[in-house]
């Protein structure tokens, strides 16, 4: 095969601008390279204004920082009991701002030592800080120490939410650099001091002090501010209330890093580590921080908010409230298991309604709900004394006969606990023995509206159905109302609205509120009352609830039993106290066979023994009238309108006054 024929194109020729040489010709990439500075200078532009708008955003969505120095103090609250003795201090959420410059100088160094040892020389954000803790934390694989300075944890503090954003890390870069231009130092610190959160429902040096030491900033040891100080790094496990043992141990490390920093010396140091400082304990006793919730729920109902510190005296008894806590957490230990009972609540009020005591669950640290105030618990048998005092009211006696037999009441059918009948019995032994079927017919005799108004009479609020089966005790009460409600039994017959508060007045001294006593009036006669003294002491003496009997004094009261077992109670009084115990679970599963003359009824004994040890021995007020074989005079009748009503009553009664 022959070579393929070399095919020649001609280049088109181009012609120079006149006076320029095709060789003078300028290349076009110099041409492009001339461009460079301009596209430059437009790229910056373009990011400055993007950059800004950027910025911008950050800018305008900062708070104002101005008046952060005039902050004032939150409301401070000490309860007190009727010994004068602390119960709790509540609502001390920020104390009163003190300046960093008027503290000892290792309170403030104890927190730049541990947390910012570069405050004093830095710009708000610290470089070398950084660098350090994110070396330190590469080398442990995970994070063990903080670059965010004083004034960067100030500005998350104060404003931001605890997000771990890169937009919320900015925003708090912005405000650190913006509160260092505006504030000096000193200023930051103090601001610092009197914000970070110290735990236990505190933030700021002053509430710290007080809640932990009881005393003034200015007044802490050094181990006392290394304490404080140790606790910003995890404010729920080591603030001294917590966890005493875990505060001293991370006080070890504040002081250390204080040596180091040479604020202190060694000497100083051993000192300082061999030092166990005073905690003052949160509450008088681990459950009366259900009195104290219950004291703050309703304070405002009776003392307008004010900053000013107050100091609340109650009617409550510390070493009352031991017993109570007590008796029930040793009831729930040894049969709670058994009868498949988790919870139980107490309530003891002398006579009048003063409230001495309150339980309200196995463990106020496992538990905050209050049962004894806020659970509707089927008060079950425990409501019938309200059916037999209406029935006294129609003209029944307890000496008469009745028929504890079937009964039929428009297809209700009531049975008694043990499923049989006893036939023709006295209405006191029917009482006493807890017959439903008389109960049934005393109301469908009377009428349920009847029962239910001399129920809310004595003091029920909650509502009540008017239905037959209200007389089995069909709708929900709280603990602290039914017993509340059969105060009257045990003062004679005059109507009780549970109370907590004596009085209210400034730290300074100034009364607020002084209770008066309550005018409620008689809400049964002295003849029922002392009828319805006989049949309650006859339960404890041979009917349902004699487990509840005192040996050494007179003992009245009711037990209470629900269908099914979801609820048991036991409800009873002597001279001095009233008592009302009630057994069941939060999530109203049934309990084993648990009655209220079985583990209430026990819990009520060992309570009202301990609390009645050293009382002289009193009659009840039934018993007094039946030894004075004299007439009772008759207060006004029952269906006097112009009683007060129950629901009323609490209202404006519940701390006493008008």
């Amino acid at each position: 095969m022959g070579k393929k024929p070399v095919i020649y194109r001609a280049r088109k020729k181009t012609s120079a601008p006149q006076g320029r040489s095709a060789s003078q010709e300028a290349p076009p990439r110099a041409k492009a390279k001339a461009t460079w500075p301009y596209v430059l200078m437009m790229l910056g532009a373009w990011g400055l204004l993007f950059g800004g708008l950027f910025f911008s955003r950050f800018l305008v969505s900062l708070p104002d920082v101005r008046n952060l120095m005039v902050a004032g103090p939150s409301q401070d609250i000490t309860i007190l009991d009727d010994r004068g003795r602390l119960i709790a201090r509540r609502g001390l959420t920020q104390g009163a701002m003190v300046r960093a410059e008027d503290l000892p100088d290792y309170v403030p160094g104890a927190f730049i030592a541990i947390e910012d040892r570069r405050f004093r020389s830095h710009f708000g954000i610290d470089p070398i800080g950084m660098a350090r803790a994110a070396f330190q934390n590469a080398m442990t694989g995970h994070v063990v120490q903080g670059g965010s300075t004083l004034t960067q944890q100030l500005a998350k503090n104060l404003f931001l939410s605890p997000d771990r954003t890169f937009e919320r890390k900015l925003q708090e870069a912005m405000l650190a650099l913006y509160l260092e231009h505006r504030y000096s130092k000193d200023q930051i610190l103090t601001l610092y001091l009197n914000r970070v959160y110290f735990g236990a429902g505190v933030y700021g040096i002053e509430a710290a002090s007080q809640k932990f030491f009881g005393k003034h900033a200015s007044e802490l040891s050094l181990t006392e501010a290394a304490m404080i100080a140790g606790s910003v790094k995890a404010p729920a496990r080591y603030n001294p209330l917590s966890d005493i043992d875990a505060g001293l141990k991370r006080a070890q490390v504040v002081l250390k890093a204080m040596q180091d920093t040479g604020l202190i010396d060694q000497n100083t140091r051993s000192l300082a580590q061999a030092t166990r400082p005073r905690i003052v304990s949160a509450n008088g006793t681990p459950g009366s921080g259900w009195f104290a919730d219950w004291i703050m729920a309703h304070l405002s109902d009776v003392v307008d908010p004010s900053g000013e510190p107050l100091i609340v005296e109650t009617s409550f008894d510390l070493q009352i409230q031991t017993m109570a806590e007590r008796a029930v957490a040793n009831g729930l230990d040894a049969e709670g298991e058994k009868l498949h009972a988790r919870q139980a609540a107490l309530v003891a009020m002398t006579p009048d309604g003063a409230v001495r005591a309150m339980v309200g669950g196995r463990a106020y640290s496992g538990s905050g709900f209050n049962r004894a105030t806020d659970a509707l618990r089927q008060p079950g048998s425990a409501f019938k004394p309200f059916v037999y005092l209406t029935a006294l009211e129609h003209g029944h006696t307890i000496e008469e006969t009745v028929n504890d037999g079937p009964v039929n009441i428009d297809g209700w059918r009531p049975t008694d606990f043990e499923g049989h009948f006893k036939g023709q019995v006295p209405l006191i032994q029917a009482f006493a023995e807890s017959s439903n079927s008389v109960a049934a017919q005393l109301t469908a005799e009377v009428g349920p509206r009847e029962v239910a108004r001399t129920a809310r009479r004595l003091g029920i609020a909650s509502p009540l159905v008017e239905v037959s089966s209200l007389a089995l005790g069909t709708s929900g009460v709280t603990p602290l109302e039914l017993t509340g409600a059969y105060a009257p039994f045990a003062n004679g017959g005059n109507g009780v609205a549970p109370f907590g508060v004596l009085r209210v007045k400034t730290r300074s001294g100034r009364l607020l509120y002084q209770r008066k006593a309550s005018d409620l009036g008689a809400v049964m006669s002295a003849q029922d009352d002392m009828q319805m003294t006989r049949l309650m002491s006859e339960v404890t003496a041979t009917g349902t609830g004699k487990a509840a009997r005192l040996e050494d004094r007179p003992t009245a009261g009711k037990t209470g039993t629900t269908q099914d077992f979801h609820d048991a109670w036991f409800v009873g009084f002597t001279a001095d106290l009233v008592c009302g115990v009630w057994i069941g679970n939060d999530d109203n599963r049934r309990m084993i066979k648990a009655t209220g003359g079985t583990l209430p009824a026990r819990i009520f004994h060992a309570f009202m023994s301990d609390a009645e040890q050293g009382l002289p021995v009193r009659p009840l007020t039934g018993s007094a009238l039946i030894a004075s074989a004299e007439q009772p005079e008759q207060a006004q009748p029952a269906e006097d309108k112009s009683k007060p009503d129950a629901f009323q009553r609490l209202l404006n009664g519940l701390f006493g006054g008008t």
